[in-house]
Protein backbone atom coordinates (compact mmCIF):
# COMPACT_ATOMS: atom_id res chain seq x y z
CA UNK A 1 0.00 0.00 0.00
CA UNK A 2 3.20 2.50 0.86
CA UNK A 3 5.74 3.22 -0.96
CA UNK A 4 9.40 1.47 -0.48
CA UNK A 5 11.56 3.23 1.68
CA UNK A 6 15.60 3.33 0.40
CA UNK A 7 17.01 1.78 3.56
CA UNK A 8 20.04 0.30 1.82
CA UNK A 9 22.55 2.59 2.62
CA UNK A 10 22.34 1.52 6.12
CA UNK A 11 22.57 -1.70 5.68
CA UNK A 12 25.79 -0.93 3.59
CA UNK A 13 27.32 0.84 6.51
CA UNK A 14 26.24 -2.81 8.18
CA UNK A 15 28.08 -4.34 5.55
CA UNK A 16 31.38 -2.21 5.57
CA UNK A 17 33.17 -4.74 7.65
CA UNK A 18 32.89 -7.55 5.31
CA UNK A 19 36.32 -8.15 3.92
CA UNK A 20 34.36 -9.92 0.45
CA UNK A 21 31.78 -9.32 -1.45
CA UNK A 22 29.78 -12.30 -2.80
CA UNK A 23 27.68 -11.85 -6.15
CA UNK A 24 26.44 -8.50 -7.99
CA UNK A 25 25.66 -5.48 -6.36
CA UNK A 26 22.16 -4.61 -6.88
CA UNK A 27 21.49 -1.93 -9.67
CA UNK A 28 19.52 1.17 -7.80
CA UNK A 29 17.31 0.82 -11.25
CA UNK A 30 16.06 -2.87 -10.32
CA UNK A 31 14.02 -2.09 -7.18
CA UNK A 32 11.47 0.13 -8.39
CA UNK A 33 12.68 3.15 -6.32
CA UNK A 34 10.49 6.45 -6.82
CA UNK A 35 12.47 8.69 -9.14
CA UNK A 36 12.97 12.01 -8.12
CA UNK A 37 14.03 15.14 -9.31
CA UNK A 38 14.24 17.96 -6.36
CA UNK A 39 14.38 17.29 -2.42
CA UNK A 40 10.95 17.05 -1.19
CA UNK A 41 9.94 15.17 -4.05
CA UNK A 42 9.47 11.71 -2.11
CA UNK A 43 7.41 12.74 0.99
CA UNK A 44 7.81 11.81 4.59
CA UNK A 45 11.08 10.11 5.41
CA UNK A 46 12.60 10.39 2.54
CA UNK A 47 14.86 12.94 0.57
CA UNK A 48 16.23 12.82 -3.62
CA UNK A 49 19.37 11.69 -3.27
CA UNK A 50 22.49 12.02 -6.24
CA UNK A 51 21.36 9.24 -8.19
CA UNK A 52 17.85 10.80 -8.45
CA UNK A 53 15.79 8.21 -6.39
CA UNK A 54 13.99 8.60 -3.09
CA UNK A 55 16.17 7.37 -0.41
CA UNK A 56 16.43 6.83 3.33
CA UNK A 57 20.10 6.52 5.63
CA UNK A 58 18.19 6.16 8.57
CA UNK A 59 14.38 5.68 10.43
CA UNK A 60 15.84 7.43 13.75
CA UNK A 61 18.85 9.09 14.97
CA UNK A 62 19.93 5.38 17.15
CA UNK A 63 20.73 4.59 13.21
CA UNK A 64 23.15 7.56 12.90
CA UNK A 65 25.29 6.25 15.76
CA UNK A 66 27.21 4.34 12.67
CA UNK A 67 27.71 7.78 10.82
CA UNK A 68 29.39 10.02 13.87
CA UNK A 69 28.31 11.22 17.47
CA UNK A 70 25.89 13.86 17.82
CA UNK A 71 24.16 13.11 14.66
CA UNK A 72 20.37 13.08 13.88
CA UNK A 73 18.01 11.27 11.58
CA UNK A 74 16.60 14.44 9.96
CA UNK A 75 12.75 14.89 8.79
CA UNK A 76 13.84 13.46 5.28
CA UNK A 77 15.76 10.49 6.04
CA UNK A 78 19.72 11.89 6.53
CA UNK A 79 21.89 11.69 9.31
CA UNK A 80 23.15 15.26 9.53
CA UNK A 81 24.93 17.31 12.76
CA UNK A 82 22.19 19.52 14.07
CA UNK A 83 23.85 22.65 13.50
CA UNK A 84 22.12 25.53 15.41
CA UNK A 85 24.41 27.48 17.24
CA UNK A 86 25.52 29.86 14.42
CA UNK A 87 24.98 33.40 14.53
CA UNK A 88 22.42 35.01 12.09
CA UNK A 89 21.24 38.12 11.32
CA UNK A 90 19.34 37.11 8.06
CA UNK A 91 18.51 33.94 6.18
CA UNK A 92 21.44 34.36 3.81
CA UNK A 93 23.91 34.01 6.71
CA UNK A 94 22.36 30.17 7.20
CA UNK A 95 23.53 28.85 3.99
CA UNK A 96 21.15 27.75 0.88
CA UNK A 97 17.85 26.02 2.52
CA UNK A 98 18.70 27.09 5.84
CA UNK A 99 16.77 29.83 8.10
CA UNK A 100 17.69 31.96 10.54
CA UNK A 101 15.72 32.22 13.55
CA UNK A 102 15.88 35.90 13.86
CA UNK A 103 14.20 38.58 16.63
CA UNK A 104 14.21 41.92 16.52
CA UNK A 105 16.20 43.49 19.34
CA UNK A 106 13.47 46.12 20.63
CA UNK A 107 10.35 44.99 18.71
CA UNK A 108 10.62 41.36 19.06
CA UNK A 109 9.28 40.75 15.88
CA UNK A 110 10.53 37.70 13.93
CA UNK A 111 12.88 38.96 11.17
CA UNK A 112 14.70 38.07 8.16
CA UNK A 113 17.22 41.11 7.68
CA UNK A 114 17.29 44.25 9.97
CA UNK A 115 14.45 45.73 7.30
CA UNK A 116 12.22 43.76 8.29
CA UNK A 117 11.72 44.79 12.00
CA UNK A 118 9.09 47.10 12.55
CA UNK A 119 11.15 49.92 14.11
CA UNK A 120 13.90 49.17 11.63
CA UNK A 121 14.70 52.94 11.80
CA UNK A 122 15.24 52.53 15.20
CA UNK A 123 19.21 51.76 15.71
CA UNK A 124 18.41 49.56 18.54
CA UNK A 125 15.90 47.52 16.80
CA UNK A 126 18.18 44.88 14.89
CA UNK A 127 17.83 41.36 13.62
CA UNK A 128 19.74 38.74 15.48
CA UNK A 129 19.30 35.01 16.06
CA UNK A 130 20.81 31.34 15.60
CA UNK A 131 20.36 29.31 12.58
CA UNK A 132 17.92 26.92 12.76
CA UNK A 133 19.08 23.27 13.65
CA UNK A 134 18.00 20.21 11.79
CA UNK A 135 15.60 17.72 13.12
CA UNK A 136 14.17 14.82 12.81
CA UNK A 137 11.21 15.65 15.25
CA UNK A 138 10.35 18.55 18.43
CA UNK A 139 12.49 16.62 21.00
CA UNK A 140 16.27 17.73 18.61
CA UNK A 141 15.02 20.97 19.18
CA UNK A 142 15.62 21.07 22.98
CA UNK A 143 18.73 23.17 24.06
CA UNK A 144 18.74 25.42 21.15
CA UNK A 145 18.30 29.08 21.66
CA UNK A 146 15.31 30.46 20.20
CA UNK A 147 12.00 31.12 21.62
CA UNK A 148 8.92 28.11 21.44
CA UNK A 149 10.99 25.95 18.22
CA UNK A 150 9.63 23.31 16.65
CA UNK A 151 10.42 20.67 14.01
CA UNK A 152 9.17 22.06 11.12
CA UNK A 153 8.52 20.74 7.14
CA UNK A 154 11.57 22.08 6.44
CA UNK A 155 13.53 19.36 8.75
CA UNK A 156 14.81 22.68 10.89
CA UNK A 157 13.62 23.81 14.55
CA UNK A 158 12.55 27.33 13.89
CA UNK A 159 10.65 29.48 16.17
CA UNK A 160 6.31 30.71 15.96
CA UNK A 161 6.20 33.13 12.58
CA UNK A 162 8.14 31.30 10.50
CA UNK A 163 5.85 30.66 7.71
CA UNK A 164 6.10 34.45 6.88
CA UNK A 165 9.15 33.78 5.50
CA UNK A 166 8.65 30.35 3.62
CA UNK A 167 6.03 30.09 1.11
CA UNK A 168 3.88 27.09 1.49
CA UNK A 169 4.48 26.46 -2.09
CA UNK A 170 8.67 25.43 -0.17
CA UNK A 171 7.37 22.82 1.97
CA UNK A 172 7.38 19.15 1.44
CA UNK A 173 4.63 16.86 1.20
CA UNK A 174 4.11 15.71 5.01
CA UNK A 175 1.44 12.94 6.59
CA UNK A 176 -1.99 12.38 5.65
CA UNK A 177 -5.11 11.58 7.50
CA UNK A 178 -7.11 12.39 4.81
CA UNK A 179 -7.42 12.99 1.17
CA UNK A 180 -7.62 16.53 1.10
CA UNK A 181 -4.58 17.03 2.54
CA UNK A 182 -2.84 15.50 -0.80
CA UNK A 183 -4.76 17.23 -2.83
CA UNK A 184 -2.03 20.40 -2.47
CA UNK A 185 0.06 17.63 -4.83
CA UNK A 186 -2.09 17.75 -7.66
CA UNK A 187 -5.94 16.33 -7.92
CA UNK A 188 -4.54 13.15 -8.73
CA UNK A 189 -3.28 12.47 -5.05
CA UNK A 190 -5.26 10.59 -2.56
CA UNK A 191 -4.15 9.83 1.19
CA UNK A 192 -2.67 6.10 0.98
CA UNK A 193 -4.59 4.47 3.51
CA UNK A 194 -7.57 2.60 4.79
CA UNK A 195 -10.14 4.94 6.00
CA UNK A 196 -13.24 5.52 8.36
CA UNK A 197 -16.03 8.16 8.75
CA UNK A 198 -15.16 9.78 11.90
CA UNK A 199 -17.62 9.73 14.46
CA UNK A 200 -17.36 13.82 15.87
CA UNK A 201 -16.86 15.80 12.05
CA UNK A 202 -18.00 13.27 9.47
CA UNK A 203 -15.44 13.18 7.61
CA UNK A 204 -13.26 9.76 6.09
CA UNK A 205 -9.61 9.72 7.74
CA UNK A 206 -7.19 6.54 8.19
CA UNK A 207 -8.72 3.91 10.55
CA UNK A 208 -7.91 3.78 14.18
CA UNK A 209 -6.04 7.22 13.86
CA UNK A 210 -3.13 5.97 11.50
CA UNK A 211 -1.24 8.33 9.76
CA UNK A 212 -0.42 7.75 6.47
CA UNK A 213 1.76 9.44 3.03
CA UNK A 214 0.00 10.71 -0.58
CA UNK A 215 -0.03 8.56 -3.20
CA UNK A 216 -0.95 9.47 -7.04
CA UNK A 217 -3.88 7.85 -8.66
CA UNK A 218 -2.40 6.78 -12.10
CA UNK A 219 -5.61 6.98 -13.70
CA UNK A 220 -6.62 9.92 -15.52
CA UNK A 221 -8.15 12.98 -13.43
CA UNK A 222 -12.47 12.23 -13.91
CA UNK A 223 -13.68 15.54 -14.63
CA UNK A 224 -17.15 14.00 -15.56
CA UNK A 225 -18.89 13.15 -18.54
CA UNK A 226 -21.32 15.75 -19.36
CA UNK A 227 -23.00 16.60 -22.77
CA UNK A 228 -19.99 17.81 -25.18
CA UNK A 229 -23.05 19.69 -27.05
CA UNK A 230 -23.26 21.76 -23.34
CA UNK A 231 -20.99 25.16 -23.53
CA UNK A 232 -19.99 24.34 -19.85
CA UNK A 233 -18.04 21.03 -21.57
CA UNK A 234 -15.02 23.40 -22.58
CA UNK A 235 -14.33 24.60 -19.10
CA UNK A 236 -13.93 21.47 -17.43
CA UNK A 237 -10.36 20.81 -15.81
CA UNK A 238 -7.88 22.64 -13.23
CA UNK A 239 -7.22 26.18 -12.71
CA UNK A 240 -5.84 28.71 -10.59
CA UNK A 241 -8.00 31.20 -8.62
CA UNK A 242 -6.75 34.18 -7.12
CA UNK A 243 -9.16 35.04 -4.39
CA UNK A 244 -8.98 39.00 -2.10
CA UNK A 245 -10.78 39.44 0.23
CA UNK A 246 -10.69 43.62 1.45
CA UNK A 247 -11.55 43.49 5.17
CA UNK A 248 -11.52 46.04 7.72
CA UNK A 249 -11.05 45.39 11.22
CA UNK A 250 -11.93 47.08 14.47
CA UNK A 251 -10.67 46.50 18.21
CA UNK A 252 -7.16 45.49 17.61
CA UNK A 253 -5.09 46.03 19.86
CA UNK A 254 -2.57 48.96 19.62
CA UNK A 255 -3.65 50.05 16.19
CA UNK A 256 -7.30 49.75 16.61
CA UNK A 257 -8.17 49.65 12.78
CA UNK A 258 -6.50 47.73 9.93
CA UNK A 259 -7.19 47.43 6.50
CA UNK A 260 -6.25 43.88 5.63
CA UNK A 261 -6.48 41.76 2.31
CA UNK A 262 -6.93 37.48 3.20
CA UNK A 263 -5.05 37.06 -0.29
CA UNK A 264 -5.59 33.56 -1.16
CA UNK A 265 -4.85 30.89 -3.87
CA UNK A 266 -6.99 28.32 -4.56
CA UNK A 267 -6.34 25.67 -7.00
CA UNK A 268 -9.51 23.94 -8.57
CA UNK A 269 -10.86 20.92 -10.49
CA UNK A 270 -13.60 22.02 -12.52
CA UNK A 271 -15.70 18.72 -13.50
CA UNK A 272 -18.80 18.44 -16.09
CA UNK A 273 -21.45 15.87 -15.13
CA UNK A 274 -24.81 16.66 -16.50
CA UNK A 275 -27.11 19.47 -18.15
CA UNK A 276 -24.89 22.37 -17.87
CA UNK A 277 -23.85 22.68 -14.51
CA UNK A 278 -20.83 22.66 -13.63
CA UNK A 279 -19.13 21.24 -9.96
CA UNK A 280 -15.81 23.30 -8.13
CA UNK A 281 -13.76 21.54 -5.57
CA UNK A 282 -11.57 23.88 -4.00
CA UNK A 283 -8.26 23.12 -2.30
CA UNK A 284 -6.90 26.49 -0.30
CA UNK A 285 -2.86 26.76 -1.03
CA UNK A 286 -2.05 29.88 0.43
CA UNK A 287 -3.60 32.57 3.09
CA UNK A 288 -1.52 35.69 2.77
CA UNK A 289 -2.86 38.43 5.10
CA UNK A 290 -1.54 41.54 3.71
CA UNK A 291 -2.09 44.82 5.49
CA UNK A 292 -2.43 48.13 3.27
CA UNK A 293 -4.19 51.81 3.70
CA UNK A 294 -6.80 53.27 1.57
CA UNK A 295 -4.22 55.43 -0.81
CA UNK A 296 -2.35 51.87 -1.15
CA UNK A 297 0.86 54.06 -0.75
CA UNK A 298 3.37 52.31 1.48
CA UNK A 299 3.47 52.46 5.15
CA UNK A 300 4.83 51.00 8.59
CA UNK A 301 3.30 47.78 9.13
CA UNK A 302 3.73 47.55 12.85
CA UNK A 303 2.37 44.29 13.19
CA UNK A 304 0.83 41.38 11.16
CA UNK A 305 -1.14 38.36 11.93
CA UNK A 306 0.19 34.85 10.13
CA UNK A 307 -1.90 31.75 9.42
CA UNK A 308 0.18 28.37 10.32
CA UNK A 309 1.17 25.73 7.79
CA UNK A 310 -1.22 23.77 10.48
CA UNK A 311 -4.01 25.35 9.90
CA UNK A 312 -3.47 25.91 6.27
CA UNK A 313 -2.96 21.83 5.90
CA UNK A 314 -6.35 21.49 7.86
CA UNK A 315 -8.24 22.98 5.71
CA UNK A 316 -11.36 20.90 3.47
CA UNK A 317 -12.10 20.71 -0.13
CA UNK A 318 -14.88 23.62 -0.91
CA UNK A 319 -17.76 23.04 -3.35
CA UNK A 320 -19.49 25.38 -5.47
CA UNK A 321 -22.00 25.04 -8.60
CA UNK A 322 -22.60 27.08 -11.98
CA UNK A 323 -24.58 26.93 -14.52
CA UNK A 324 -22.97 27.96 -17.97
CA UNK A 325 -25.67 28.59 -20.29
CA UNK A 326 -23.44 30.72 -22.66
CA UNK A 327 -19.44 30.45 -23.17
CA UNK A 328 -19.63 33.52 -25.05
CA UNK A 329 -17.24 36.07 -23.81
CA UNK A 330 -19.28 38.07 -21.33
CA UNK A 331 -21.45 35.96 -20.29
CA UNK A 332 -22.40 35.11 -16.82
CA UNK A 333 -20.14 32.95 -14.37
CA UNK A 334 -22.11 32.99 -11.00
CA UNK A 335 -21.50 30.14 -8.74
CA UNK A 336 -24.11 28.94 -5.95
CA UNK A 337 -22.88 30.21 -2.27
CA UNK A 338 -20.09 28.09 -0.35
CA UNK A 339 -20.31 27.57 3.20
CA UNK A 340 -17.06 26.54 5.45
CA UNK A 341 -17.12 26.93 9.19
CA UNK A 342 -13.85 26.81 10.85
CA UNK A 343 -12.70 25.69 14.39
CA UNK A 344 -16.19 24.22 15.53
CA UNK A 345 -19.10 21.91 14.64
CA UNK A 346 -22.50 23.01 14.28
CA UNK A 347 -25.55 20.86 13.33
CA UNK A 348 -26.56 23.66 10.68
CA UNK A 349 -23.36 25.06 9.48
CA UNK A 350 -25.70 28.06 8.04
CA UNK A 351 -27.50 29.50 10.90
CA UNK A 352 -26.17 27.98 14.33
CA UNK A 353 -24.19 30.84 15.82
CA UNK A 354 -20.23 30.26 16.04
CA UNK A 355 -19.22 29.25 19.99
CA UNK A 356 -18.02 32.22 22.01
CA UNK A 357 -15.42 33.08 24.08
CA UNK A 358 -17.87 33.10 27.09
CA UNK A 359 -18.57 29.23 26.08
CA UNK A 360 -15.14 28.49 26.31
CA UNK A 361 -14.94 29.90 29.61
CA UNK A 362 -18.14 28.26 30.99
CA UNK A 363 -16.85 24.62 29.53
CA UNK A 364 -13.45 24.14 27.93
CA UNK A 365 -15.07 20.65 26.91
CA UNK A 366 -18.32 21.96 24.78
CA UNK A 367 -18.17 19.51 22.09
CA UNK A 368 -18.92 22.38 19.53
CA UNK A 369 -15.09 23.59 19.58
CA UNK A 370 -13.11 21.51 17.39
CA UNK A 371 -8.71 21.26 17.32
CA UNK A 372 -9.55 21.27 13.74
CA UNK A 373 -5.62 21.81 13.18
CA UNK A 374 -4.61 19.10 15.46
CA UNK A 375 -1.77 21.59 17.36
CA UNK A 376 -3.34 21.39 20.48
CA UNK A 377 -5.39 24.70 20.89
CA UNK A 378 -8.77 25.21 20.90
CA UNK A 379 -10.48 25.74 17.54
CA UNK A 380 -8.15 27.51 14.58
CA UNK A 381 -4.40 28.88 15.47
CA UNK A 382 -3.67 32.52 13.99
CA UNK A 383 -0.32 33.98 14.92
CA UNK A 384 0.24 37.63 15.62
CA UNK A 385 3.85 39.25 15.27
CA UNK A 386 5.64 42.49 14.84
CA UNK A 387 5.50 44.98 17.94
CA UNK A 388 3.24 42.11 19.64
CA UNK A 389 3.58 38.60 19.24
CA UNK A 390 1.30 35.82 20.26
CA UNK A 391 -1.18 33.03 19.17
CA UNK A 392 -4.60 33.59 19.22
CA UNK A 393 -7.62 30.91 18.63
CA UNK A 394 -10.49 31.54 16.41
CA UNK A 395 -13.69 30.03 15.24
CA UNK A 396 -14.56 31.38 11.63
CA UNK A 397 -17.61 31.12 9.34
CA UNK A 398 -17.43 32.49 6.07
CA UNK A 399 -19.87 31.94 2.88
CA UNK A 400 -18.86 33.13 -0.61
CA UNK A 401 -20.24 33.57 -3.54
CA UNK A 402 -18.25 34.55 -6.89
CA UNK A 403 -19.38 36.53 -9.71
CA UNK A 404 -17.62 35.40 -12.46
CA UNK A 405 -17.45 36.73 -16.04
CA UNK A 406 -16.12 34.52 -18.92
CA UNK A 407 -13.35 36.33 -20.79
CA UNK A 408 -12.55 33.11 -22.58
CA UNK A 409 -12.38 29.46 -22.31
CA UNK A 410 -9.14 30.02 -20.37
CA UNK A 411 -9.97 33.46 -18.06
CA UNK A 412 -12.73 34.10 -15.60
CA UNK A 413 -12.95 36.96 -13.29
CA UNK A 414 -15.60 39.27 -11.35
CA UNK A 415 -16.02 40.37 -7.76
CA UNK A 416 -16.75 38.38 -5.29
CA UNK A 417 -19.94 38.77 -2.05
CA UNK A 418 -18.10 37.32 1.19
CA UNK A 419 -19.76 37.08 4.55
CA UNK A 420 -17.11 36.30 7.01
CA UNK A 421 -17.79 36.32 11.22
CA UNK A 422 -14.53 35.51 13.17
CA UNK A 423 -14.81 35.31 16.99
CA UNK A 424 -11.53 35.29 18.99
CA UNK A 425 -11.92 32.72 21.99
CA UNK A 426 -8.49 32.78 23.45
CA UNK A 427 -5.13 33.86 22.99
CA UNK A 428 -1.92 33.27 24.45
CA UNK A 429 -1.36 36.62 25.70
CA UNK A 430 -4.30 38.71 27.26
CA UNK A 431 -3.68 41.61 25.36
CA UNK A 432 -4.53 39.78 22.17
CA UNK A 433 -7.89 38.26 24.05
CA UNK A 434 -10.14 40.49 22.68
CA UNK A 435 -13.01 41.52 21.03
CA UNK A 436 -12.44 42.43 17.31
CA UNK A 437 -15.17 43.15 14.44
CA UNK A 438 -14.87 42.20 10.87
CA UNK A 439 -16.13 44.52 7.95
CA UNK A 440 -15.75 44.34 4.10
CA UNK A 441 -14.25 47.33 2.81
CA UNK A 442 -16.39 49.18 1.44
CA UNK A 443 -14.53 49.34 -2.10
CA UNK A 444 -16.00 46.44 -3.77
CA UNK A 445 -13.14 45.86 -6.26
CA UNK A 446 -10.89 45.05 -3.34
CA UNK A 447 -12.53 41.94 -2.99
CA UNK A 448 -12.67 39.85 -6.60
CA UNK A 449 -11.46 37.20 -8.19
CA UNK A 450 -9.59 35.26 -11.19
CA UNK A 451 -9.72 32.18 -12.03
CA UNK A 452 -7.02 30.72 -14.67
CA UNK A 453 -7.10 27.77 -16.45
CA UNK A 454 -3.89 25.54 -15.55
CA UNK A 455 -1.89 22.20 -16.67
CA UNK A 456 -3.87 18.93 -15.43
CA UNK A 457 -1.10 18.30 -12.88
CA UNK A 458 -0.74 21.43 -10.97
CA UNK A 459 0.49 21.51 -7.64
CA UNK A 460 -0.53 24.37 -4.71
CA UNK A 461 3.41 24.56 -5.31
CA UNK A 462 3.39 25.62 -9.01
CA UNK A 463 0.29 27.32 -8.69
CA UNK A 464 2.12 29.68 -5.90
CA UNK A 465 4.89 30.05 -8.06
CA UNK A 466 2.78 31.38 -10.62
CA UNK A 467 0.55 33.82 -8.45
CA UNK A 468 3.64 35.49 -7.31
CA UNK A 469 5.09 36.36 -10.58
CA UNK A 470 4.95 39.92 -11.56
CA UNK A 471 3.80 39.44 -15.26
CA UNK A 472 1.01 36.52 -13.72
CA UNK A 473 -2.67 37.36 -14.65
CA UNK A 474 -3.12 35.73 -10.77
CA UNK A 475 -0.94 37.98 -9.15
CA UNK A 476 -1.78 39.63 -6.02
CA UNK A 477 -3.16 43.13 -7.15
CA UNK A 478 -5.29 46.16 -4.47
CA UNK A 479 -8.03 46.13 -6.95
CA UNK A 480 -9.90 43.58 -9.68
CA UNK A 481 -8.99 45.48 -13.10
CA UNK A 482 -5.27 46.67 -11.86
CA UNK A 483 -4.18 43.39 -14.28
CA UNK A 484 -5.93 43.79 -17.85
CA UNK A 485 -7.41 41.15 -19.51
CA UNK A 486 -5.87 38.90 -21.51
Amino acid sequence: MIRKLGILSGLLLLAAGCSETVGTPVDQNELDYKTCVGYFDCGPGRYCNDQGFCWADCRSSADCVFVGDGMICNSFGQCLEPDGDSNCSDHDDCGQGRYCNGICTKSGAHCNGTETCPLWMNPDDECKGKCGAHCGNDNDCFGFEGDDLTCTPVGQCLQSGWEKYISPGKLPPTQCNRDSQCKGLGWQYFCDCDKERDSKTGLMICKNGAKSVCDENPDPIDFGSGPDTSPAHDFRGVWGMRMEIGVVTLGLPLVNRMNTYSSNLFLIKISHHEGNQLKLEEKVCEINLINFIDSDEPFDDLAWMLIPHTYLKSLPILEQFVEVDSATPGSPFETTQSVEVRGCILEDPINDPLPTKQDFEANPDDPRFWDEDEDGNVAMTTYMDGTLRGKVYNVQRWKAIYHGEILDNDHIRGLSTIDNVQLVISASMPALNTDTTTLIHEHEDRTYHRLMRMPDDTSCASLIREGHLNISWLRHTPHLMDVPDP
